[in-house]
């Protein structure tokens, strides 16, 4: 059981919370908004009672006025007692209403049965006389036997007789405003209990709105430095709140990834860069000073440590910086000039048989200098796999992205990705390696012999592609070759259709004629030449 500080905190909490300041706003606005409404209500209709009890009052004069008229072949009233006695025959009162008559020194006349007010007392006649004017109708509030009554006093006078008379017709009005403070008290209730029904359901629904931010707090409370794997969970929903739950979990899972690059940077930094620095500081613990032979020496070797040291550090980096979404600069290239630079590029790597099998035309949305450094480590692990008698060969051509093995082919429609390649015609790499090269620090079985490289080109490659939102596979079979292949997105679905300098170029040249070229392995691709590359 839970103790009594637990239960404070825990209500202090909740007071604090989103959900509850969200629900007493509303309830609040909607309670002020119900007390205008009722009070708006009540002053309507106390003033409409008004009108309505005004106007039965003047109903009963002009009914006698309309009696008084004359017509023809009526020689009209004798006396005040006739026209009273004659009136109230014809008259009936209403479910709150009295009717009485009077002359002045005479008779007291009021119509048979009960009425709702006691009119007949003579202090009640006293009164009325006192309240009367000759000239006008008289309305006057008074109370009668504890119930408020509106009265309206008419002087009434027959022409050329004598003898002067009063019309008294009376109407609780305090009867029936208390009923509209009755259904007043009826309408207070229903609005505290519309309150009531509303403040739970809206407690409910109001927790389930904004479940994504408790777990928020929750994941926010558990992530910290070391773990990072917490998420919120979302539901179906596509509003607000569920969305920012959606955002939060991308951003941990962006800092998940920064995070994860920064470690295995310093784990790969502090393992990879151990050796060289090993070597270095024996190669001056060995120096002898004295030797102007071994200091030469030993400063050809730290340099040439120096220089590995660099080129692993640079590795790193670019390995780092791959998850940055600065990492890739898009912009427009056409690919067959793309291409021939490469090509011109490549050749300084080593003495081979250095040609270009596919030109793709058209134009790709992708990161020139990134693009290059992929190809140009492609290129670099080809040279060491292969002999001078070797060929090594690159193109490109367009493909589709929707079946998963289109076969390549010239500047095919609609075209959305370009495929650009390295194929080599060397030792090629084991099927059991062919995943595994692509790792950090990895090397195929056949280059066990090999001292030259970190293990990271491959890593740089598929990071290269993958940053474009593409991909790299691997085509090779021991002894026939190796062929990698970018996979790049075209980033316009027209890119493939562009026209260019170099489909100007080759469409102004008429003996450029479509040829079959086969790569070291992997599909024939058809190429267009217009001379050699």
């Amino acid at each position: 059981m839970k103790s009594a500080s637990v239960l404070r905190a825990e209500l202090r909490s909740e007071i604090h919370s989103v959900r509850f300041r969200v629900l007493a706003t509303l309830l609040v606005f909607m309670a002020v908004g119900l007390m205008v409404s009722g009070a708006v209500t009540y002053a309507a209709q106390l003033r409409s009672l008004d009108d309505r009890v005004n106007e039965e009052l003047q109903q009963p004069r002009k009914n006698l006025n309309t009696l008084v008229q004359p017509a023809p072949g009526n020689p009209g009233f004798s006396s005040l007692d006739e026209l009273f006695t004659l009136f109230l025959r014809s008259e009936t009162p209403g479910g709150h209403e009295s009717l009485m008559t009077m002359i002045r020194d005479g008779n007291t006349i009021l119509p048979g049965g009960d009425q709702a007010t006691n009119l007949r007392t003579l202090a009640v006649r006293d009164e009325i006389w006192a309240w009367s004017r000759p000239d006008r109708t008289v309305v006057q509030d008074t109370v009668i036997d504890g119930r408020e009554v509106r009265l309206s006093i008419t002087p009434v006078k027959l022409q050329g007789k004598p003898g002067e008379g009063l019309l008294v017709v009376a109407n609780e009005i305090g009867r029936q405003r208390d009923q509209i403070v009755s259904s007043m008290w009826t309408y207070a209730l229903a609005a505290l209990a519309t309150l009531a029904v509303a403040g739970f359901m809206g407690y409910v629904f109001t927790g389930r709105l904004l479940s994504p931010i408790r777990r928020l707090r929750e994941a926010t409370q558990n992530t910290t430095f070391e773990d990072l794997t917490k998420r919120v969970e979302v539901t179906g929903s596509t509003d607000d709140v569920a969305q920012l739950a959606t955002n939060f979990n991308h951003m941990l899972e962006r800092l998940e990834s920064g995070f994860e690059n920064q470690r295995r940077f310093v784990h790969d930094a502090g393992h990879e860069l151990r050796t060289p620095m090993t070597v270095i500081r024996g190669y001056l613990e060995l120096l002898r000073a004295g030797d102007p032979e071994d200091v030469d020496q030993t400063r050809i070797l730290l340099l040439d440590e120096l220089d590995r040291m660099q080129v692993l550090v640079e590795d790193l980096l670019i390995l780092a910086r791959s998850g940055r979404p600065d990492f890739v600069s898009p912009e427009w290239i056409e690919a067959d000039i793309f291409l021939e630079n490469i090509l011109n590029r490549i050749k300084v790597f080593g003495p081979r048989r250095w040609e270009l099998d596919a030109k793709p035309g058209g134009l790709v949305r992708a990161d020139r200098h990134r693009l290059m450094q992929a190809l140009e480590q492609l290129a670099v692990n080809a040279v060491r796999h292969t002999s001078e008698t070797d060929r090594i060969s690159v193109g490109a051509a367009w493909a589709k992205n929707d079946d998963g093995g289109a076969p390549l082919g010239a500047r095919p429609h609609p075209s959305t990705d370009l495929e650009i390649w390295v194929s080599d015609t060397g030792t090629g790499i084991p099927p059991e390696d062919h995943e595994r090269i692509f790792e950090r620090f990895a090397k195929g079985r056949n280059a066990a012999g090999s001292s030259e490289g970190s293990g990271l080109g491959l890593s740089i490659v598929k990071a290269i592609a993958e940053a474009h939102g593409g991909s790299v596979r691997l085509e090779s079979a021991v002894g026939q070759g190796s062929r990698f292949v970018l996979t790049i997105p075209s980033g316009g679905a027209d890119s493939a259709e562009a026209e260019s300098p170099g489909a100007a170029k080759r469409a102004a040249a008429p003996h450029a004629k479509s040829r079959l070229s086969r790569p070291s392995s992997g599909t024939a691709v058809l190429s267009n030449h217009g001379g050699n590359p």
